[in-house]
């Protein structure tokens, strides 16, 4: 089994800097797309970074270069591999003078020796598995509105302020707390059905492309990069306003294979991508202005001090029995 690999990556309509970046193999790629053709073992990954200054884009570099050089087999143990990097970004984040909060998600699809697949996600950005025409997510959000939701203190997203609906509460870096290293494994064997194909993204893609839009893209008749170009484009149309990242991989037999999902179609076409997916976009949201860096540092900051003293809040009487 091969594997056929598209990532692009882009600051965006409304951002100056893109702290997202993405690996493909051992390629980090901090801008524009990259294809590459892979046997296993290998590992794809999207990181997001946050914090103020440069912070954000050398966080999320700096992820994945560690990645980068990361021989992956079976024998890893990617939790503690994480805390090392985490340990790394952790201390060049207090030592450099505009480094302030350097932190950064990671979603990644290790795939070892034996094609054996295991998604690896700390924070929000997002991996799914698309396979016989409908689509899932694999990875599970960090964030603060899925811990208030579980723990019963929300029954909907809106019912948080603004600036906390789209918290994450683990990081890589994080000098507040240790990052929550997920590990979930493909329950079944991926490249067995044809359409089989896993899909990593950044918040600036999944918060503005619903899964019904994205099964609408990638069932099209187009090359894999023709489909993920048209999703993350979705998402800009769609009134995205942060970094967008979009990878792909999916698995292939022979060159034949190779050539018909490499295969450019659009060309071909009366209609543009965009025409096609018009009929699922929803509406346009207003745009947001962006915050200056150091104004997004402080409000980073301040969220996630507020956030954990209200999760240790939630903790302890939780612990007590006093409610849930």
């Amino acid at each position: 089994m091969y594997y056929y690999i598209f990532g692009i990556t882009d600051k965006g309509n409304y951002r100056e800097q893109n702290e997202d970046c993405i690996l493909i193999d051992h390629e980090v790629i901090n801008s524009g797309s990259y294809e590459s053709t892979v046997a296993a073992p290998f590992i794809a990954a999207v990181c997001d970074g946050v914090g103020g200054e440069n912070a954000g884009e050398v966080a999320s570099e700096l992820c994945l270069r560690h990645l980068s050089i990361l021989e992956y087999n079976s024998g890893v143990d990617m939790k503690r591999t994480l805390i090392d990097v985490h340990n790394k970004i952790k201390k060049q984040g207090v030592r450099a003078e505009n480094a302030a909060n350097m932190q950064t998600t990671l979603c990644c699809l290790a795939v070892d020796e034996e094609s054996r697949a295991m998604c690896i996600n700390v924070g929000d950005s997002r991996m799914y598995r698309y396979v016989n025409g409908t689509i899932r997510q694999i990875s599970v959000d960090q964030s603060y509105a899925r811990y208030m939701y579980e723990h019963g203190r929300i029954e909907d997203v809106s019912e948080l302020e603004p600036q906390y609906q789209n918290a994450i509460i683990s990081s890589i870096g994080s000098t507040l707390n240790e990052p929550d290293v997920a590990q979930t494994p493909l329950v079944a064997d991926f490249g067995k059905e044809p359409d089989d194909m896993i899909i990593i993204v950044s918040d600036g893609v999944s918060d503005y492309v619903s899964e019904e839009e994205m099964v609408v893209g990638l069932g099209l008749d187009l090359s894999v990069s023709e489909k993920l170009g048209a999703i993350m484009e979705l998402a800009l149309t769609n009134g995205g306003t942060d970094n967008v990242s979009v990878v792909g991989i999916k698995p292939y037999l022979d060159d034949h294979e190779l050539r018909t999902l490499t295969a450019k179609k659009a060309v071909e076409k009366t209609v543009s991508v965009q025409d096609m997916l018009e009929s699922k976009k929803p509406e346009k949201a207003e745009a947001v202005e962006e915050k200056k860096p150091d104004e997004q540092a402080k409000l980073f900051s301040d969220t996630v001090d507020e956030l954990m003293s209200q999760m240790n809040e939630c903790r302890f009487v939780n612990h007590i029995g006093h409610y849930y």
